[in-house]
């Protein structure tokens, strides 16, 4: 195997092959999600620096990480951040503006849906992209199984939503 053959087959991922082509999915962010994808990068860059001290601090007793345990759980700590950090950053820099849902008559991607379960408990979701679902938020993906029940649902619509305890009816109360 060639020196090019080997980097293709060490860097490359395994379903990829030449001539392929693979896309990512589509982000929509909304300006709230946004801001506060960005807040956690900031945070996580503050925490970044207190994790480098403690892996400073750590390696005066020793470089060699295989001896020296509180090194090496600090530099698992630090390569967390820094990956999270990473993470963030690409869906921030790839994801797309979420436009404010115009008062329309179905629930979609940035619309507030107020519902009421079987139970007759009255609950409001914001229907947010998979990146910045908040459930106890009241920030519901469209991705999840109540969240796909809720797209397209209009006023007075009742979807039923297939859980592990049943089936759950919803009743949209209020779509905006």
């Amino acid at each position: 195997m060639s020196y090019v053959g080997v980097v293709q087959h060490l860097w490359l991922p395994l379903h990829w092959r030449p001539g392929s082509v693979t896309t990512m999915p589509i982000i929509r962010l909304s300006r709230e999600g946004s801001r506060e994808l960005e807040a956690d990068v900031q945070r996580l860059e503050a925490e970044r620096t207190l994790v480098a001290a403690r892996t400073g601090q750590a390696r005066e007793r020793g470089n060699d990480p295989t001896e020296n345990l509180d090194l090496r759980d600090a530099i698992d700590g630090l390569a967390l951040v820094e990956g999270h950090i990473a993470e963030l950053r690409g869906l921030l820099a790839t994801a797309e503006p979420l436009e404010d849902a115009v008062n329309g008559d179905r629930a979609r991607l940035g619309s507030a849906v107020t519902i009421r379960l079987s139970r007759g408990e009255v609950a409001m979701y914001v229907l947010v992209s998979a990146a910045e679902a908040a459930r106890r938020r009241g920030r519901l993906s469209v991705e999840s199984p109540i969240g796909r029940a809720l797209s397209g649902a209009r006023l007075g619509d009742e979807v039923v939503e297939h859980t592990p305890n049943g089936p759950e009816h919803l009743t949209a109360i209020h779509v905006g």
